[in-house]
């Protein structure tokens, strides 16, 4: 089994390190040394069909077996896939329903966002919508990272058989930089992104914030943090939140703290923050929505709050403080993962201590000359 790995550079770029698909390329990652599947890298520099398409000139096609491409961005470059070697398996990664995903960023940004940023959304909507519809037509698998668009999006853009739930985990790259021992504090931090001004981020940090303030000077033993690369300019000041910015080792912070908050309706995929949380001994705070899409073994260590109401909010710190919930969430899903993966590669799980084979890698593609 030959396996063809394409993704883009932002992956070996370390502020992107803690980036959601960043975490979530390098569990495929993980599942090729570990079952001893032998792959190739072909590392695009900028996520455009162009770029890939340039790259497949510099790889014989013939010599694999499935490539594993992440994201639903090249509906020209499965096409050439396809033409060239038609019995290759081609399996594309879902991160998001894109469709739903950006709408549900221009709804958010109709909301303190200007008109320029609503119509970016709405064209983005258009634009990677028509890819998902396309690489769904093509693909051998559609890898849905939420079993929740597993159910209610991707059936009505391709057929069922063809679409496999393939739960994000966090890689035992990530676990083991979290500190074996540290002591918990009345923390609770709200998690950006390292890239800014995602209006349905803002909107989380927006709720943060305001219930914070909501606070006034009850609830004095927590502290509250907030991380990340966004505008500040758009939220309300709060002299009880820290502004930690853009974190070198955030599960650090994580590891002392005792919740995680998101607390914002929108966005689809995974918040791929929410498990490095739980892995690290926080309970996670989300509202109701954001809960009805979260995997069920996620669920048990959520707390659903309503970002309209502070008692709410009060009421979810209290309960944070009570005995974390046993169990190894991610080990659960690492195994969900690799069992979607060994099916579709038709690998038996007890190859696990099978030797490591050579990771063979393109450099980034400068240009699509």
């Amino acid at each position: 089994m030959r396996a063809l790995h394409v993704f883009f550079s932002s992956v070996n770029e370390p502020q992107h390190k803690f980036l959601g698909t960043t975490k979530d390329i390098r569990g495929r990652t993980q599942y090729f040394k570990r079952r001893g599947v032998e792959y190739q890298e072909l590392i695009l520099k900028v996520r455009e069909e162009k770029y890939f398409l340039n790259g497949l000139k510099q790889v014989d096609l013939r010599q694999f077996d499935v490539a594993m491409i992440e994201g639903t961005y090249f509906p020209r470059s499965l096409a050439a896939i396809k033409k060239v070697n038609p019995g290759l398996k081609v399996l594309l990664r879902a991160i998001n329903a894109e469709i739903l995903h950006w709408l549900h960023s221009a709804e958010a940004a109709l909301r303190f966002d200007t008109w320029k940023r609503v119509l970016f959304d709405l064209k983005s909507t258009i634009n990677f919508g028509l890819k998902d519809i396309r690489c769904a037509r093509s693909a051998d698998y559609i890898l849905s990272i939420a079993e929740w668009e597993t159910r209610h999006y991707w059936p009505s853009l391709a057929p069922s058989a063809r679409v496999r739930t393939l739960p994000y985990f966090l890689p035992d790259s990530y676990l083991e930089e979290i500190p074996s021992t540290r002591t918990k504090s009345t923390r609770c931090v709200c998690m950006m992104t390292t890239k800014a001004n995602r209006p349905f981020l803002v909107d989380a940090a927006r709720n943060f914030y305001r219930l914070v303030s909501s606070l006034g000077p009850s609830e004095g033993h927590w502290s509250f943090d907030i991380t990340g690369d966004f505008h500040r300019e758009k939220l309300p000041k709060c002299p009880r939140i820290e502004v930690k910015g853009l974190l070198e080792n955030p599960l650090e912070l994580l590891r002392e703290s005792r919740a995680v908050a998101l607390l914002s309706d929108y966005g689809f995929g995974f918040k791929t923050k929410l498990l490095e949380a739980i892995c690290c001994g926080c309970r996670v705070l989300v509202t109701e929505k954001l809960f009805e899409r979260l995997p069920r073994d996620v669920q048990r260590f959520a707390i659903v709050v309503d970002p309209n109401s502070v008692e709410s909010f009060r009421d979810a710190l209290g309960r944070s403080l009570d005995p974390f919930p046993p169990g190894d969430v991610n080990a659960e899903l690492r195994r969900e993962n690799f069992a979607a993966l060994d099916a579709i590669f038709g690998v038996e799980s007890g190859s696990a201590s099978a030797p490591r084979h050579p990771v063979q890698r393109l450099q980034a593609i400068v240009s699509a000359g």
